[in-house]
């Protein structure tokens, strides 16, 4: 009775170790999967999270790429068509004068147009004045200028640009360029180098009302000295020849020597050309100066006539006269801003620039510092919860594990 007895125990502890040993082996499979699982999602989660923080690029799944390019409602379309595209400010760039002209008369006040001989000639050695436009709008006349550094002297050349008449009358000066210029010039000063400091410059007066002819003036001077004489010229567009007017310089020397014997060789004096007669297009109307104190004196008011044929006095003093003013010339139509102004926005804007810029790395770095603090914090919650199951499982297998006095398992006991 012993032996049977003590074979029914041996049975009962060898199915006790089996039934261990089956349960300890699931309990191990479990865990394993558990942190296998927990592994595999903490993998998963740092593709993502590493994703997240590059560009996007034209690699992706298949799920993204549908997903990209599934097909929109008419109604998204329609939005997407009236949706205004936003343009990003560039604050990089700076503002430039948007320089807006408008036609105006040249020769207004009467006698005003200069030519001035700026000291970037000396560097460029050619530049091209302020030219006039005549009525009719169908010809430019410009003064090129041109310096020679061996003897710094300067001469001129008057030349003519023909206007395209599609164009409306400011657009055909906008567009009038050098490039189209009539080969020759229509005068021209002495190209002679002989005499160093000579300036020799031709500048356009106005044109006849009829827009036939131009009166020019020829100024010639000394560096160092100012401008010795002006001489008159009349340009007819019709026969394609220039006149000098000598007539003028002579008529009014000989009235003051042989009328008020006062002999002008002695004195500074010149003529001022002031324009075509409003009342007869064949005479041109000057103003002529002696320079004999610190206020000039006044030799008259004279006309001549356009053959060089007749000089005629119109006034003893100074006196309006009917004089036409026919010619055009592009002016500024308004303001712009000077260039210390556009600089010191230009300095505004880099300072304003490089604050944002500064400001959105900040957030930037604040953004991609809490986005791992988050991925971090998903991580560490991972490994907690696995290592919570993995616990509960380890305690359910020591649970199991429990031995009573009699050397065999509650749950053996139990069955």
């Amino acid at each position: 009775m012993f032996e049977a007895v003590a074979g029914m125990y041996m049975a009962a502890k060898l199915q006790c170790m089996q039934m261990k040993a089956n349960i300890t082996r699931k309990h191990d499979q479990e865990i394993s999967e558990t942190i296998y699982k927990n592994k595999v999602d903490k993998k998963d989660t740092k593709e993502i999270f590493e994703k997240s923080r590059m560009p996007e690029s034209g690699y992706m799944t298949v799920e993204e790429y549908e997903a990209k390019s599934s097909p929109l409602t008419k109604k998204e379309i329609s939005a997407k068509i009236l949706d205004k595209p936003d343009f990003p400010e560039d604050k990089r760039y700076v503002y430039l004068p948007q320089h807006e002209f408008k036609l105006v008369k040249y020769n207004d006040p009467v006698g005003s147009p200069e030519l001035s001989l700026p000291r970037k000639l000396q560097f460029d050695r050619q530049i091209n004045a302020q030219g006039i436009v005549s009525g009719d709008y169908t010809k430019l006349i410009y003064p090129a200028v041109y310096y020679y550094a061996e003897a710094d002297c300067v001469s001129c050349d008057l030349y003519q640009i023909n206007l395209d008449s599609s164009l409306n009358s400011t657009d055909r000066v906008k567009k009038a360029n050098i490039v189209n210029k009539e080969p020759k010039p229509i005068l021209s000063t002495s190209k002679e180098v002989d005499n160093k400091f000579m300036f020799r410059t031709l500048t356009p007066i106005d044109f006849s009302s009829d827009n036939t002819k131009l009166a020019i003036k020829e100024k010639i001077g000394y560096k160092h000295d100012g401008i010795w004489k002006t001489d008159l010229w009349v340009y007819d567009f019709t026969k394609k020849e220039a006149k000098k007017l000598t007539l003028i310089r002579e008529a009014i020397a000989h009235y003051w020597q042989y009328e008020k014997q006062a002999n002008l060789d002695n004195y500074r004096w010149d003529i001022y050309p002031l324009g075509f007669d409003a009342n007869n297009d064949d005479r041109i109307i000057v103003r002529a100066l002696a320079f004999t104190g610190e206020t000039p004196t006044s030799l008259g008011i004279w006309s001549i006539d356009v053959n060089n044929k007749r000089a005629k006095l119109e006034a003893e003093k100074d006196a309006s006269m009917p004089i036409s003013v026919v010619g055009y010339k592009l002016a500024e139509e308004k303001e712009v801003k000077p260039i210390s102004q556009l600089k010191f926005d230009a300095k505004l804007a880099k300072n304003e620039l490089k604050q944002k810029n500064k400001k959105e790395k900040t957030e930037a770095r604040e953004k991609s510092a809490k986005e791992l603090y988050e991925y971090r914090k998903k991580v560490h919650q991972m490994d907690v919860e696995t290592l919570m199951k993995v616990r509960e499982l380890k305690k359910g297998i020591k649970s199991n594990n429990i031995r009573p006095k009699d050397g065999v398992t509650d749950n053996l006991s139990t069955n």
